[in-house]
Parts: structure tokens; sequence; C-alpha cells
């Protein structure tokens, strides 16, 4: 009976031994590494993806022959002289420094932490811009009275006539919130000036530069909810997350591990990415429909920029 308890004992052993040679000549071994304890994450900030998204373009304008500025996704931007006035109130003089940033994809509104969400609302986005105009250092702003004039390129390849104008609203701690002008104080410098839609562009007179984006707010026919999110590890607040919505060509981050809110049925694909002290990155996708009260728990693995971009570029 021993030699017979022996023999199971040995036939047990060789049967895990091979399983377990198995999984790893077949490439069986799925389970995904664990954040490790050792990792430090550091706190994200508003800069600390920039540098992995489309980058500002900048040109010097030295006389009106050089307009328009034309940007490679397509935005024309007519900035003159008598248009622009100096911190102080002065004229402007040529040559001055032009500076545009044109965020159209998701992947650029989320590297760029650049959601599309006015005061808790979601919006359907035709693209966002930022123009920004320097002499000698200085950053200028346009005068109440300007022949400022912006083409923005209808990525679609039509139009959508609801589309309006909203200015960027930059708080303390850098996030932006979308503002619908206020066309009833048109050609102000308190939120005015005007949009319209034709063939395959929307052509903005704005009353300011700066943060510059054409959109129009999404109306909930579904119930709404916020989606509840968790980390074991690292802590919430050190994970950038997004959701992305396809459909509604819409981007929301979240803040504080619960999200605004949300169409419930809709869509979504979630977006979730950290970074560590030693610049090691670790990310974490899903794509699902909105349930009420959902909660999700975020379980980071380790990935690269390069695989981090690659996916980025499929939403």
């Amino acid at each position: 009976m021993k030699k017979i308890n022996l023999l199971i004992l040995a036939v047990v052993l060789l049967a895990i031994a091979c399983s377990k040679d198995r999984t790893i000549l077949l490439g069986e071994e799925t389970t995904p590494k664990p954040v490790e304890q050792k990792d430090k994450f550091v706190a994200v900030n508003s800069t600390t993806f920039d540098n992995l998204g489309t980058q500002p373009e900048k040109k010097t304008i030295k006389s009106d022959n050089d307009l328009p500025f034309v940007g490679k996704q397509g935005t024309s931007v007519w900035l003159y002289t008598r248009d622009l006035k100096l911190p102080n109130g002065g004229a402007v003089t040529y040559p001055f420094d032009i500076e545009v940033l044109e965020l159209f994809t998701p992947k650029d509104m989320i590297l760029h932490q650049m959601p599309t969400v006015s005061r808790g609302r979601l919006l359907t986005t035709a693209g966002e811009v930022l123009i920004k105009a320097y002499k000698d250092g200085k950053e200028l702003s346009i005068n109440r009275l300007n022949s400022t004039t912006i083409n923005v390129p209808a990525k679609s390849g039509r139009i959508d006539g609801f589309m309006e104008l909203f200015y960027g609203e930059e708080a303390k701690s850098g996030v932006v919130d979308w503002v619908p002008a206020d066309t009833s104080r048109n050609g102000t410098e308190n939120g005015g000036g005007t949009i319209f839609g034709e063939k395959d562009m929307y052509t903005i007179f704005p009353s300011r530069i700066g943060w510059i984006n054409c959109d129009k707010f999404y109306a909930f026919t579904e119930a709404k909810t916020a989606i509840t999110f968790t980390s074991e590890s690292p802590a919430i607040e050190k994970i950038l997350i997004f959701l992305y919505f396809p459909d509604l060509q819409s981007v929301m981050q979240v803040y504080g591990g619960v999200s605004g809110q949300v169409p419930v049925g809709r869509n979504v694909k979630i977006v979730a990415y950290a970074v560590t002290e030693e610049e090691q990155y670790y990310s974490f996708f899903l794509e699902a429909a909105v349930q009420d009260k959902q909660k999700v728990e975020i379980k980071l693995n380790p990935t690269t920029k390069e695989a981090l971009i690659k996916y980025l570029d499929t939403l």
C-alpha cells in the first residue's frame, strides 16, 4: 500500500510539473502583472502628458501678407496688428508671434486634459483651438472692435448647423471649463462673438483669443447617472480617468473618482493611465454600456508610451 501511495504522489507531481511547463511554453500565462507597492506614482498635472499629443505651432507674422496662419490640421487664423493690443492697451506693430494648438481628436483632448464639458454638461465637439499672440514676449489680446477671423475645418466633412461658440475659462486648478459665448453682447470683450457653418468649415468671429471651441450641448433623453471609480493601488487621485462617448463625440474627465452626469445605456470607452517617478507607464481600458450607479474598479497594468498612444489613436 505504501508503494502505491508513493506512486500516486509521483504521478501527481509529474502532472503538475508538466502542466506548469505547458503553460509557460504555450504562452498561457495571461494574469496581468499587478501594480507593485514599491512603484511610486506621481501626482499628474495639466502638463504631465502634454508632450505626447499634438504640439502648438508657432509663426512670426511680419506683415499682412503672412496671413492667414494655417495650421497642420487646417485651422486658418486672420489676426492683424490693428486687431491686437498690448497688456497696457497700447498699439501693436509688426512683427509679432502667433501660436496655435489644434485639438480635433479624442486622443489629443485626453492627452492635453481638455475634455468637452460645460458647467458639468456634456458637449458634442467639432474641435478645440488655442490661439495666442505675443509681442516681445508679452501676451496680446484683441480689441473690442476687431476683424479677427478663424476658420475651423469640419472633420466629419460636413457642418452641424447647431454648433455654438464656446470660450475656455481656466480655473486656478488648471481645469478649463467651456462657457458659451453670449451673443447678446456680440463684439464685446466679455464673451461675445459669432459662428456659422458653410460647406466644410466653421467660420468664427471671436471677441477674444485663447481657448475656443465649436460645440453644442448634448440634450439628454436618457436617464442620468454618475460612475464611481476605485483603485486599490495607486490612490485614485494619481490616476487620470477619462470617459469617451464615440457616438456623441464627447470627452469627460473624472475628478475625485466620481464622474459627472452621463447618459445611461450609452456606449462609453473608459481610459485611465498613470506614471511613476521612474516614468513607468500604467493603463486601464474598458468599453461598456453605462449602467445606473455604475462602479468600476481600476486595475492598472504596465504599458509603454507607444502602446498608450497606439490605443488612443483607435478612439
